[in-house]
């Protein structure tokens, strides 16, 4: 009788082990889906935004950086992470919005774009190589007003 027992037991355990490497692949890559989409950035290029700028599009650009140092894309509002939620409550959630930094991987309006698509702000992109990239796309950079 306890030889059946551990047989059963066995069976059962040998059969779990099937079941669930049949499912792994397809639980694996799931998860990485969801992952790799958690992880995608959104992001705009310079040359994209001037175009939608130069056709007259209603975006408003963020400067995501805490010091300005003397230097800010023209019409750019200067919001840094800590004021972010605050200046938001204010923007319709349709918005076009793109922040920008001066990290050597946007890791600062990246931060931004993230926060503000939580918030439900699906317009939300980061500038792809930030200030430098738009520069270098023509958009004019400018002393800060504030």
């Amino acid at each position: 009788m306890k030889f059946e027992r551990l047989m059963i037991a066995a069976a059962v355990l040998s059969l779990l082990v099937a079941a669930s490497l049949f499912a792994a692949p397809k639980v694996i890559a799931t998860a990485r889906a969801s992952v790799l989409a958690d992880d995608a950035k959104h992001e705009i290029t310079a040359q994209e935004l001037k175009q939608r700028l130069d056709k007259g599009e209603k975006v408003v650009i963020v400067d995501a950086r805490h010091d300005l140092n003397g230097q800010i894309i023209k019409s750019a509002v200067h919001v840094p992470m800590d004021k972010l939620e605050d200046w938001a409550k204010s923007i319709d959630k349709k918005t076009v919005i793109v922040t920008y930094c001066t990290c050597p991987h946007d890791e600062a309006a990246e931060a931004e774009v993230k926060s503000l698509q939580g918030w439900g702000y699906q317009s939300a992109y980061s500038l792809k190589g930030g200030m430098n990239a738009a520069r270098e796309a023509g958009l004019e950079i400018v002393a800060p007003t504030e």
